[in-house]
């Protein structure tokens, strides 16, 4: 892991006691950057104690814990934990897309049979205005390994920069297309053999745990604002929605298709958890 940033002796002590921090601040996000990527930043971690070491007595208590919590600690979690506590200490907040994501994950647990099943499902989404709900759903069918996304009307694509930071690398290995309106995708979907399942709040909906579902199928997904027009809820087969039993009556349209999506490919209905899987 190449440091983005160091300082020589000199070189820092010669800063004023805030731009210190200021500099502290960079070394802890190339920390963070190191650390997410799997590195143990063991060199890094010892330049951040030794430019503490630097500032003049008695220096601020953040940067004073942040070296002592690097030192004592023994796993990235430990020394990611006292970065975040340092960082926080200079008011900083963040976007989940301003946040590194950890590199080398786990090993992958689908089996054949579920690969099949998302290997045969199409997510249509009806104009949703938030790029950012965009980029989650395209991470969500990555993680799935489902067939497409269809973007439809004011949807954005993957050419658009926010898109990609919020699908965090996804974009580009998920296929997808789009379609200027809607009820095209639709027609497409019913002419390929497509069961078309609606996720939305009504009266008519089924619990997304309940319903057995026929493949191949596309779930449609309505606009965050409105949901789906009555006359797209008519042409689809089913519709089905999450139970909620707060104040609220629904949840955020890309957490509901990831809760939604993963039952297609991985649950049994609950009414019927010994029958066989569709």
């Amino acid at each position: 892991m190449k440091t983005l940033y160091s300082f020589s002796q000199k070189k820092f002590q010669g800063l004023s006691p805030a731009s210190q921090l200021k500099a502290l601040d960079k070394l802890t996000s190339s920390l963070d950057q190191a650390l997410a990527a799997g590195d143990t930043a063991a060199e890094l971690s010892a330049h951040i104690r030794q430019c503490v070491s630097w500032m003049a007595r008695p220096c601020q208590d953040s940067a004073f814990r942040l070296a002592k919590e690097l030192a004592a600690a023994s796993t990235p979690q430990e020394s990611e934990q006292a970065v975040q506590r340092f960082q926080a200490s200079l008011g900083k907040t963040f976007k989940d897309t301003q946040l590194p994501a950890r590199q080398q994950d786990g090993p992958r647990f689908a089996d054949q049979l579920s690969l099949e099943r998302a290997g045969r499902v199409v997510l249509i989404l009806d104009n949703l205005r938030s790029v950012f709900n965009v980029g989650s759903i395209f991470r969500s069918a990555e993680c799935l390994g489902l067939k497409e996304l269809w973007l439809c009307g004011i949807t954005a694509t993957p050419d658009n920069p926010a898109l990609a930071k919020t699908a965090r690398g996804t974009a580009e290995r998920v296929d997808w297309r789009h379609f200027d309106e809607t009820r095209e995708a639709l027609a497409q979907a019913r002419s390929q053999g497509y069961t078309l399942c609606a996720l939305e709040t009504s009266p008519l909906a089924t619990s997304v745990f309940s319903e057995k579902y026929s493949l191949p199928l596309a779930l449609v997904l309505g606009n965050e604002s409105l949901g789906l027009a009555e006359d797209v809820l008519r042409i689809c087969d089913r519709i089905v929605c999450l139970p909620v039993q707060g104040w609220k009556n629904s949840l955020n349209v890309a957490v509901a298709c990831a809760i939604c999506a993963y039952q297609i490919v991985f649950g049994l209905p609950l009414s019927n958890q010994g029958g066989k899987d569709a």
